[in-house]
């Protein structure tokens, strides 16, 4: 499955076209701007811990004075660089679509400065080199040297796409022939991994930019060696120890690290999410170039165990707070979990190189999920502020007085100190007109229906529709003949084709042979539906979720009355609900009105009492999109209803 040019496609989606003017005119200047200290802002910890950064970035400042041009010391964490990076990386998906001058200077200005920080032999990582240069390559249980190293060189392959520039690759080429002076298979090299994956994915993806066999080969050793010496990293640590460099000695979790065997041999996500999903979509590209088989069936498992048994109904995984991480089967809380931000987006990769690999529905239908949920959610509609954790239930008193909700924020901050979200948010809804095409030996792939219009070598394809505010999309296709596979998700009912005759409808894909001056019209329904969990979800028995297209609905009390715990709805009512258009966060908010009954609080100002009556009042229940709850002040807000 080929990955078509991103400048190919043209977006002309009302719904997506707002996000896309948000990045460009709205989040990127803002993040520059929090990136260079140069807003007062309030920058959170992204959990209530004394010891966590917070109050600015200072992550440009870190690169002026390793540059030598400012004086002063690193601040923020170790893994600080990497915001700039995904910042660079985020822009460029907006030079793709329009050059402009003013934010590509600006970028070059960056870039120039990057390049100044990068030392001769090409190591580049300010933490280190402002602070424990002593220590380069010799702390990769926590360092990510190699993290912000896979970061730089995606911004640089980004950039390089949109303006031809090879500034930023050149940095990155020469911080990855660092990295092969100390890391592969030969004897007196380095034979462990960064304890955080991304490196691995980076080296796929600057395989198939340049086509250099000695990226993928690198990555596929920073795959095989992970886990291989499982007493790796406490080697690392004694050695340092005993040479003087530091006295440090921590225990080091190898779970968290998915470093407790190679990962060709695991068979469930463990492990900080983030971490775990680098390292599975990194796993997927490398099986697919390689055709390992083995590395494989390991994606395929891990596949299953996840989007079965640990994924929540937003695309949202990380289920604890402790190590951000997935945690048992079927142990998907509400308001406690994570649901990291960036563990959706590492989702939706992870996702995306299995379909690559074989185009089933399943994997789009995640990906759906996830962008459309637990991802749109991690930033406000005026783009900002941002989550870090995207909870499924919130009540503000609990949030702020129980210690073990202390990462549950109940409104978006300005930033973050951990600022990993903000930007990755950038690149990912920034780059969103790739998922939308593929093309293969097969034919054209049609994925999601967004309005755009794809300019292929040969062909060109239109998708014209006002989805999700409407129930139609029309094709209109020019060019070669080949076979078109469009994407039928199960959300949608009542498929009604026009304008040919000749198609099938299996597979989740509506498939015909597309050819000049081609036009059909797809008509639907999208149902009001519930969502019921497996029973071995403890949390979510008795109770049910709304979702409508690809949107999962949630309910606010600034809508509605306090005490949501309170509502029940019958199931039955679900599909006799309300779907109205307002514009009171959106311009255009689809939102859901159901019946339901509220049970009366109690008169008595008790805890407890025996034999006690339930008495039910009727109540309507209003509902919104879940990736927008919260942009309207702090507010109780829940996903899951009782039924």
């Amino acid at each position: 499955m080929q990955e078509l040019p991103l400048k190919q496609v043209v977006l002309t989606d009302y719904f997506w076209r707002y996000y896309q003017e948000l990045i460009k005119e709205t989040i990127i200047p803002y993040q520059y701007d929090v990136l260079n200290d140069a807003l007062d802002i309030e920058v959170e910890a992204e959990r209530k811990d004394d010891y966590l950064p917070k109050g600015k970035s200072h992550a440009l400042e870190n690169f002026r004075i390793t540059a030598g041009k400012t004086q002063g010391e690193h601040f923020g964490w170790f893994f600080q660089d990497s915001d700039v990076y995904k910042w660079i990386e985020a822009t460029s998906y907006v030079l793709v679509k329009q050059r402009d001058t003013v934010l590509e200077g600006l970028v070059d200005e960056v870039i120039n400065l990057i390049g100044s920080a990068q030392e001769e032999d090409g190591y580049l990582n300010t933490y280190f080199q402002l602070k424990y240069p002593e220590l380069k390559y010799r702390q990769l249980y926590f360092s990510h040297e190699l993290y912000c190293a896979g970061h730089l060189i995606e911004a640089a392959i980004a950039y390089d796409q949109a303006t031809g520039k090879k500034e930023l690759l050149a940095i990155a080429l020469k911080l990855v022939g660092n990295i092969e002076q100390y890391f592969g298979e030969e004897e007196g090299k380095i034979q462990g991994a960064d304890g955080h994956q991304e490196i691995e994915l980076a080296l796929g993806r600057l395989y198939e930019h340049t086509g250099e066999e000695k990226y993928l080969t690198l990555a596929a050793f920073f795959i095989e060696v992970r886990g291989k010496d499982p007493l790796f990293y406490e080697k690392e640590i004694t050695q340092n120890i005993a040479d003087g460099l530091t006295t440090d000695n921590p225990n080091v979790d190898l779970l968290y690290l998915q470093a407790y065997d190679q990962p060709k041999n695991q068979q469930t996500a463990q492990g900080h999410a983030v971490r775990m999903l680098y390292m599975a979509a990194s796993m997927a590209k490398i099986a697919n170039f390689q055709q390992d088989e083995k590395l494989l069936q390991a994606c395929l498992a891990i596949w299953e165990n996840i989007t079965t048994k640990k994924m929540y109904v937003t695309g949202g995984v990380g289920s604890t707070v402790h190590g951000e991480a997935f945690t048992s089967d079927y142990d998907l809380p509400n308001d406690t979990m994570y649901c990291e931000t960036c563990a959706s987006i590492a989702l939706v990769y992870f996702a995306y190189e299995l379909y690559k690999i074989e185009p089933k529905t399943e994997y789009f239908e995640v990906i759906e999920r996830a962008i459309y949920n637990g991802i749109l959610s991690g930033a406000s509609v005026d783009g900002t502020h941002f989550f870090y954790v995207n909870p499924l239930e919130v009540q503000p008193e609990s949030c702020h007085h129980n210690p073990g909700k202390g990462h549950v924020k109940t409104q978006r901050p300005d930033w973050l100190g951990c600022a990993c979200c903000p930007p990755n948010f950038a690149r990912l809804i920034g780059s969103i007109g790739k998922y939308i095409y593929n093309q293969s030996e097969k034919g054209l792939w049609v994925n999601l229906f967004i309005g755009s219009q794809l300019k292929g070598e040969y062909f060109s394809i239109v998708q014209q529709t006002n989805f999700p505010y409407e129930n139609q999309v029309k094709i209109y296709y020019e060019g070669v003949k080949q076979n078109v596979h469009i994407r039928i998700p199960k959300w949608l009912q009542n498929l009604t084709v026009t304008g040919i005759d000749d198609y099938d409808l299996n597979e989740g894909y509506l498939r015909f042979e597309a050819y000049p001056q081609m036009a059909l019209v797809l008509t639907f329904d999208q149902p009001i539906l519930s969502i019921s969990s497996n029973p071995k979800v403890s949390g979510n028995m008795n109770k049910i979720s709304i979702q409508r297209g690809p949107f999962i609905y949630c309910a606010e009390s600034i809508d509605n009355e306090i005490d949501l715990h309170q509502y029940f709805i019958k199931t039955k009512n679900i599909s006799k609900g309300v779907v109205s258009q307002t514009s009171e966060i959106l311009n255009q908010t689809l939102t859901i009105e159901v019946q339901a009954k509220k049970q009366q609080s109690w008169t008595e100002n008790v805890l407890y009492q025996y034999n006690q009556d339930v008495i039910f009042e009727s109540k309507s229940l209003k509902l919104i999109p879940y990736h927008l709850w919260g942009n309207r002040g702090e507010t109780e807000m829940r996903v899951w209803l009782n039924c």
